[in-house]
């Protein structure tokens, strides 16, 4: 079975828009991190075929993952349009930030998403 690129971004550090999770670049990898890493344990217990990693330079134009997890506040950043193409699961703002991943395991454990990198 082909692993299934899961993508967390929770800020962009390139390109014209560049939203930050809390305006210190440090607390936000460290933050974004723990929510991959959290999110990354609890899939393995069920589906280890799929691979959560930060993504901090975020370029729709150069979109490889197969699924984005996005923080509320990136996507009304870029807006929906501009990753309308994308498959998205937009999570609050504080769930990114406290490591909450209920909403996106869920979403991901009960979704078919076709893998686009096969």
């Amino acid at each position: 079975m082909n692993q299934l690129l899961i993508s967390v971004i929770g800020d962009i550090r390139s390109g014209k828009i560049q939203p930050s999770l809390t305006g210190n670049e440090i607390v936000d990898n460290a933050l974004i991190q723990n929510f991959c890493d959290q999110l990354q344990k609890e899939l393995n217990e069920v589906n280890p075929n799929l691979v959560v990693e930060a993504e901090h330079f975020f370029n729709v134009d150069d979109a490889t993952s197969d699924v984005y997890i996005l923080d509320q506040k990136v996507l009304n950043s870029l807006g929906n349009n501009l990753v309308k193409d994308l498959n998205i699961i937009v999570i609050n703002h504080s769930d990114l930030v406290w490591g909450i991943t209920t909403t996106a395991k869920e979403i991901l454990l009960n979704h078919q998403f076709t893998p686009l990198t096969q």
